[in-house]
């Protein structure tokens, strides 16, 4: 039997305060999602709980009954452990940025087959577990999530704009963080993505082709048909925003100068014989 991804000491290991340890334990994350085997929807989803709530299991049941040594817990580590996180276990600002750089760029190393089902289960952990996001720790998943989806762009762009992945991509968009319809998504994730989707956007060399190929679709979608008047306010902010107009107006102009006759073409002289 296959062991429990939430288990490897490697999942843990990323909740270290030790760099080394810290950095050894992402290695082996990469080497683990890259050595060709096959995940199960299952397996990748408790590797994102296994990061995102790193507690060990027996720790947490020891104190779960003990609301004194909870709060003694608390005082220590400076949060309740069962929100204590694998990506966010010190509120140092350079580690918490170097975990989540580590993970974003984790992406790009993915097999074309795991890109998908990594994306998913990291997109359904992030709803799943929105709510239980410590306010003053909301910042380095927001954090993390910019740079998931930056470094999706990127790895779409890398491989050439393949359509079935852009396709899957972007079903995947609809079905999770920019659902129109999914009441389980908070209102709280859908602006944040929506904030960010054009920013990511526009860091490729290549953004124009990815408009091409529709990467606002899910903007459009929800802007139409959001849930509530708020959602779709802002989806159409962003449909809005003019450096989107600059690239499409390009676009258009190109077009214009293809079909334009040359110089030469106005000059007439007359028929020959």
């Amino acid at each position: 039997m296959a062991p429990d991804p939430q288990e490897t000491p490697f999942v843990k290991q990323l909740a270290a305060s030790d760099r080394a340890t810290r950095e050894a334990a992402l290695s082996s994350l990469r080497t683990y999602l890259t050595s060709g085997r096959t995940f199960s929807a299952l397996e990748l989803l408790k590797i994102w709980k296994g990061l995102f709530f790193c507690t060990p299991p027996s720790a947490a049941q020891r104190l779960s009954n003990c609301p004194q040594k909870r709060c003694e817990v608390t005082k220590t580590i400076g949060t309740p452990l069962t929100i204590s996180t694998g990506v966010f276990h010190t509120d140092r600002p350079l580690p918490q940025q170097r975990i989540s750089q580590d993970l974003a760029i984790l992406l790009l190393q993915l097999p074309t087959e795991l890109f998908i089902p990594f994306l998913h289960a990291f997109w359904t952990t992030i709803v799943s577990y929105w709510s239980q996001i410590p306010s003053l720790r909301l910042d380095k998943y927001l954090y993390l999530i910019r740079l998931s989806i930056v470094h999706s762009f990127i790895y779409l762009s890398e491989h050439n704009w393949d359509d079935s992945l852009v396709e899957s991509f972007l079903h995947l968009i609809e079905e999770l963080p920019l659902s129109p319809s999914n009441g389980k998504v908070p209102d709280g994730l859908r602006y944040h993505v929506l904030d960010i989707w054009v920013d990511g956007l526009v860091q490729l060399a290549d953004w124009g082709r990815a408009m091409e190929l529709g990467l606002m679709k899910p903007v459009e979608r929800l802007s139409s048909e959001g849930l509530t008047k708020v959602v779709r306010g802002r989806a159409g902010e962003v449909l809005k925003d003019e450096r989107l107009s600059k690239i499409i107006d390009g676009e258009a102009a190109k077009q214009s100068e293809a079909v334009e006759p040359g110089d030469e073409d106005h000059d007439f002289e007359g028929f020959r014989d």
